[in-house]
């Protein structure tokens, strides 16, 4: 029994309810028995004014006949407010007389009655003496009435009420404040699961309804903590994948490089060993030499093109962007690019909008168009075209590099973009390149948030560029 009471927070708050309010009702009742002996129908300021004629009266009048006056008035006062008020008579000196004889002392002093209920004082004189003598009334301390008897009567029938009173309140009382802490208790043990579906609604606004609206405010938060935090574990997930494709594919990168390295290295050792033994045709040493020239030419460039996409790469690298004409950039790379046309006998047609004005880097960007103006020159055969087109719409600028007479297999357009790819299997570096320059010039425009694309058209290959 003992267990199940600490165990039951109801049963706890309803019998502590019951004991403190049986006490209070009690504790009650003995205070009114104690402090309620006399029963006052009559304020004392208003009796206090039948004595504001006392004074003349009395000052008209010889001391000896002092007490007649004094008899009367105190018989009147009783007359009229049920003896509930004493009359008292003080000495010059402060000490009190009888009413029946003021020359007789009754052993009170006026600054007994400081602390009690009394009656404002007066001052008189006689007719025979110029002292002054004071006048005030006091409650009737030995007037009781029936109060206590009755109160004592209904003693019985009291503390049956009491009893019954204090069940009923301490029951509701009790339900009233733990029926919502037990839907609150259920909701944090829920929470405690790490569920957090609950929801404790008590229509309260004291400091339960605030507890219970902050535990459904903490449920929603943890929820949306939970869920985020899952979201971010999956996004950190995602980002170690990625993490680990990006390290794969410098794994893969770099052995690509090596090997792209390695080979004309080794050519160009095989050459010079040639040459200096004097071995067969390496004995033509001009022909060999100028190869080797070439070879140590396009290895020159690979470096270069390594070293700026190491550049590129780096983690936190950001371009220098400023407000870019990039109409007058295009014209100027075009130009530039005339004297490769023509030695190709291609015709470079341009459309470009004037005044287009782009945020990005001019050294970065101007590498990009050569890489792109030089793969349209170097895969276009002679009498073909060139067509540059530039415009903006309203959100957008669009760049068009379409060259004729061209052709890409439909299954490698989409690893143009890797580092090394070359349409051409053989590897030939007369038609294929370092197999680089897409791949960088799709990462100085992926810096800029810009999108290209490849593709096939009727007359040739186009590649699109949107800023």
């Amino acid at each position: 029994m003992i267990k199940k009471i600490k165990s039951r927070l109801s049963v706890k708050v309803f019998l502590l309810t019951l004991l403190l309010i049986a006490g209070c009702c009690f504790t009650t009742y003995s205070f009114i028995l104690q402090a309620a002996p006399k029963n006052y129908q009559y304020d004392i300021e208003d009796a206090g004014l039948e004595l504001s004629f006392l004074p003349d009266d009395l000052s008209r009048v010889e001391k000896e006949d002092a007490y007649l006056w004094l008899e009367s008035k105190s018989e009147l006062m009783g007359e009229l407010y049920d003896n509930e008020f004493e009359l008292h008579f003080f000495q010059p000196d402060g000490q009190e007389v009888s009413l029946h004889d003021i020359n007789q002392l009754v052993g009170g002093q006026i600054t007994d009655y400081d602390k009690i209920e009394k009656s404002r004082t007066y001052t008189t004189s006689f007719s025979d003496s110029d002292l002054l003598y004071t006048l005030l009334l006091t409650r009737n301390d030995a007037k009781h009435t029936q109060t206590e008897e009755a109160i004592q009567r209904t003693l019985p029938v009291l503390c049956l009420v009491v009893l019954l009173g204090s069940i009923v309140s301490a029951f509701f009382y009790s339900w009233y404040m733990t029926a919502p802490i037990k839907k609150v208790s259920k909701l944090s043990k829920q929470m405690a699961d790490m569920d957090f579906s609950g929801f404790c609604s008590l229509g309260r606004t004291d400091e339960i309804g605030v507890l219970s609206d902050s535990l459904n405010t903490l449920s929603r938060k943890l929820e949306a903590a939970l869920s985020e935090l899952q979201e971010a574990n999956q996004k950190l997930q995602a980002d170690i994948d990625m993490e680990r494709q990006l390290e794969k594919q410098r794994v893969e990168f770099f052995a690509a490089a090596s090997h792209e390295l390695k080979t004309p290295i080794t050519i160009i050792k095989g050459q010079l060993q040639g040459m200096l033994y004097q071995v067969g045709r390496y004995k033509d040493r001009e022909t060999y030499l100028a190869q080797s020239l070439e070879i140590t030419d396009t290895l020159g460039k690979m470096v270069q093109e390594l070293l700026t996409i190491s550049r590129l790469d780096t983690p936190g690298y950001t371009c220098k962007k400023s407000n870019l004409n990039l109409s007058n950039l295009i014209v100027d790379c075009i130009t530039a690019f005339e004297d490769l046309f023509m030695q190709k006998d291609l015709t470079a047609t341009q459309s470009i909008s004037p005044e287009i004005y782009i945020l990005g880097d001019m050294q970065l960007l101007q590498k990009a168009l050569d890489n792109l103006l030089g793969n349209a020159a170097a895969y276009s055969g002679a009498g073909n075209q060139v067509l540059i087109k530039l415009w903006k719409d309203t959100e957008t600028t669009t760049l068009t590099i379409e060259n004729t007479g061209a052709h890409i297999p439909d299954e490698a357009i989409p690893k143009l973009f890797e580092p090394f790819f070359r349409v051409d299997q053989s590897r030939n570096r007369q038609t294929g390149g370092t197999g680089l320059g897409l791949y960088i010039v799709k990462t100085i425009l992926d810096l800029h948030g810009a999108k290209i694309e490849i593709a096939n058209t009727i007359q040739g290959v186009i590649v699109s560029v949107q800023f």
